[in-house]
């Protein structure tokens, strides 16, 4: 029986992003949409600018780049990060962040990092985002690869373990630095944990001491922190739709949606806080006795410093006391935050399916008070 090719692992190279971007700017399908979605000076500048791109870093520099400032204008009231100053711009990088927008996470990842002096990453992204010739096209142009999600057990552990490979050897040959979310697809109701199936995947390619293998892997923590979720009340919905249909899947139409509704949407203060490489810490888990204590150690190392490093605004303690009742957090907020913030909550609550309010209600406060109870441990 004749076997599917794999699917390509690697990123566009520079000599294939020309004819990539022609091709999807030759949709007249796109071009409608961008002409509907931007304001027609964003529309032209975008469209004079892809005849000059020969590269990704050209993609990145003229298009990414201006498109991620009208975002910024358009829905961020502040964007900021921290933590830079504790890497090397000579050196490559697996940065493993938690994951709230599909597409902004790691864009504005690499905005920060490029604005800084450093080389973008390559962007890990599910396959389910590749399904459409022109949403691959727009990710592969922006240095994303595809994670596998779908196929057969084995058909899964072999792309695993080509995955695990490529990430090795792109960060342990400085080829490149990488991002990867801490688990397969957003947290939807701001729990931010990293998944141990995604460190064991990271684990495949290891030929010798497991903990030598993360040290050359050179993993930073990354936390990232958006003030307002634009898309907690359809997270809220689609929770609520799990719950009377435990096999209800969004369609790629749906994550469509959501990436609009992530860059449209009120985002507020969005900060990204870069943590201390993990290598100093690797050390101590040589004395634990085997392999899956050690991989359950670095996800505690992992998930405390994405905890611990969270930017936390007043919604996320208002949250927290309306959800329990109590002023624990009073101090965290002024009265007409919480009256601002109380309000913006009842419209959203409003839009809930009237009997199923009680668990939206719980869901859609859940989002913002989590990482407040991850951050107190």
């Amino acid at each position: 029986m004749e076997q599917n090719p794999p699917i390509r692992l690697s990123v566009l190279e520079d000599h294939e992003v020309e004819a990539a971007v022609q091709e999807l700017f030759g949709s007249a399908s796109l071009l409608a949409s961008m002409k509907t979605f931007m304001p027609a000076d964003l529309y032209e500048a975008l469209l004079s600018a892809k005849d000059q791109v020969k590269s990704t870093e050209d993609f990145q520099e003229k298009m990414m780049l201006v498109f991620l400032r009208f975002v910024r204008e358009l829905s961020i009231t502040a964007l900021t990060n921290s933590g830079l100053e504790q890497l090397d711009p000579s050196q490559k990088y697996l940065f493993i962040s938690n994951h709230r927008d599909i597409g902004l996470d790691s864009a504005y990842l690499n905005k920060a990092l490029f604005e800084a002096g450093f080389t973008t990453t390559q962007i890990a992204i599910g396959d389910n985002l590749m399904t459409h010739r022109l949403a691959e096209l727009i990710f592969r142009i922006n240095k994303s690869f595809a994670v596998i999600r779908s196929g057969s057990p084995r058909e899964l552990y072999q792309h695993s373990m080509r995955m695990s490979a490529y990430i090795h050897e792109m960060i342990h040959t400085g080829q490149d630095s990488i991002w990867i979310a801490q688990r397969e697809g957003r947290s939807k109701d701001g729990n931010d944990r990293t998944q141990i199936g995604m460190l064991k995947m990271l684990s495949l390619s290891n030929q010798g001491d497991l903990i030598d293998h993360f040290e050359e892997l050179n993993i930073v923590p990354v936390s990232i922190s958006y003030e307002y979720d634009p898309t907690g009340l359809v997270k809220t919905l689609s929770h609520l739709r799990r719950l009377k249909n435990p096999d209800f899947k969004k369609s790629f139409t749906e994550d469509i949606q959501h990436i609009l509704l992530g860059i449209k949407g009120q985002k507020g203060h969005v900060h990204f806080h870069f943590g201390k490489p993990l290598n100093s810490r690797l050390q101590p888990l040589r004395a634990l006795d085997n392999a899956k204590k050690q991989l359950e150690e670095l996800v505690v190392m992992l998930d405390r410093s994405i905890h611990t490093n969270y930017r936390l605004h007043p919604i996320n303690y208002i949250a927290c006391d309306l959800l329990r009742g109590t002023e624990k957090y009073q101090s965290y907020y002024k009265p007409e935050e919480l009256r601002e913030i109380t309000v913006f909550f009842d419209k959203q609550l409003a839009l809930l399916p009237a009997d199923q309010l009680e668990d939206g209600r719980k869901y859609l406060l859940g989002i913002y008070a989590n990482p407040v109870w991850n951050a107190a441990g």
